[in-house]
């Protein structure tokens, strides 16, 4: 019986490991992290918790026999090849641990200095790469910039002089390339100068990081630093600075923007939007529709663009003037904007061109064809209207012409 007993848990033993590989191979990203958690599994005291939000227990193992099953069956697995697991040769930023160095502060996701005019600060950032590649990081200084869904991003250059800004972070620390083998760590200190003259408000900058090789498109990381002076709060306020172009997925967006030209953070901005095309087919309501938008930002950054997107979807970009009408609030603050803007005919063909699917609108050339063929038929009715009006003039002329010949004959023959 006890024998029957430990083969039966044995089985057992061997289908959870396998019902367990099975999971594990679905919920991991590569082979590493695939035996590293088969391998916890032996010790049995494994507890889980993948970045998808699963958790995963198992019970301890009492059978020697069943562990080297399922050990077997583990390594088996890591030998197949391409087929349980995904194939990336090349290290990723996900595989890179970025942790600021931060003391004495209850803030540990971000640098958080009072700086003095012309004072030289130091900032140490942790990288670790836990991947099976080499890795060289990009590590690019950038002030903090506002995304269309009303995030604090670092992924946009942004210059002193763009929405008022005063100091650029570029200019205050310079880019760094951080290299590193597989399993290595490594603490990189960063040199931040600060301006000689005095800045109010905040200036938000971070260390903007992906991998060089790969680019930007297979993840990024951002260390916030944010610096003050006289760490006070200072408001925000909105003026519109413009509207322009650009393809989003192969998709043609138009984006009126507005810019936050204060050292200061919002919150829960509020923006109502509208933009029509000035032009006779929209007089005539036979083009373009007006755009309305009505979107909430959690966060605008201070100095920094708040771009406000209308997609076109399947429609092209015209060029032309666009008049935009809308009102943003926070708060009891209020603000309105208004204006007219113009879109190049080479704004709208690169946007266009970069743009997939478009359905173009042909109601110019349909109206001008009607127009054409109406002044065909116009012209055709006149000419006929003249035939008609003209030619029994004429028949009549010739035929008195003829009966007068014919008088005269007998007259010139009794002459003779």
């Amino acid at each position: 019986m006890d024998e029957r007993r430990t083969s039966k848990t044995t089985i057992q033993h061997v289908l959870l490991g396998l019902n367990f590989l099975v999971t594990t191979r679905a919920l991991c990203d590569n082979a590493e992290s695939f035996l590293f958690v088969a391998t916890r599994v032996l010790s049995g005291i494994i507890k889980w918790k993948t970045t998808k939000g699963c958790k995963l227990m198992l019970i301890r193992k009492k059978s020697v026999l069943s562990s080297v099953l399922i050990a077997l069956i583990v390594v088996i697995c890591a030998l197949l090849g391409p087929t349980p697991f995904r194939q990336n040769v090349s290290a990723d930023i996900s595989s890179v641990s970025v942790t600021p160095m931060i003391e004495g502060s209850d803030v540990t996701d971000r640098f958080q200095l009072i700086v003095k005019p012309g004072q030289t600060r130091k900032i140490t950032v942790s990288f670790t790469n836990f991947g099976s590649s080499p890795i060289t990081l990009a590590v690019v200084p950038r002030n903090a910039a506002t995304s269309g869904e009303g995030k604090i991003v670092y992924s946009r250059d942004v210059s002193a002089g763009d929405s008022k800004l005063r100091y650029a972070f570029k200019d205050i620390t310079k880019r760094k390339y951080v290299k590193m083998d597989p399993q290595q760590t490594k603490d990189v200190t960063f040199t931040l100068k600060i301006p000689q003259e005095k800045f109010i408000g905040l200036l938000m900058g971070g260390l903007y990081i992906y991998d060089q090789q790969q680019g930007e498109a297979a993840g990024t990381v951002a260390v916030p630093v944010w610096l003050t002076e006289t760490n006070r709060a200072v408001g925000g306020s909105l003026v519109l600075t413009g509207i322009e172009t650009d393809a989003i997925n192969q998709q043609p967006y138009v984006f009126v923007n507005l810019a936050n030209t204060q050292p200061g953070i919002m919150k829960n901005v509020v923006v109502y939007m509208k933009i029509q095309r000035k032009g006779i087919l929209e007089w005539m309501n036979l083009g373009l529709k007006p755009m309305t938008a009505d979107l909430n930002y959690d966060n605008v950054a201070p100095n920094s663009i708040m771009p406000v997107g209308f997609n076109q979807k399947q429609t092209p970009i015209k060029a032309g003037k666009y008049v935009v009408d809308g009102t943003a609030k926070t708060g009891k603050t209020k603000w309105k904007f208004g204006g007219t803007f113009n879109i190049s005919k080479a704004q709208a063909d690169k946007v266009n061109k970069a743009s997939k699917n478009l359905i173009y609108d042909y109601t110019w050339a349909y109206l001008l064809g009607i127009l054409a063929l109406f002044i065909l038929i116009i012209i055709v009715v006149l000419f006929i209207h003249r035939s008609l009006r003209y030619k029994p003039r004429h028949l009549a002329t010739r035929t008195a012409t003829r009966q007068r010949r014919q008088k005269q004959a007998p007259n010139r023959k009794k002459g003779r």
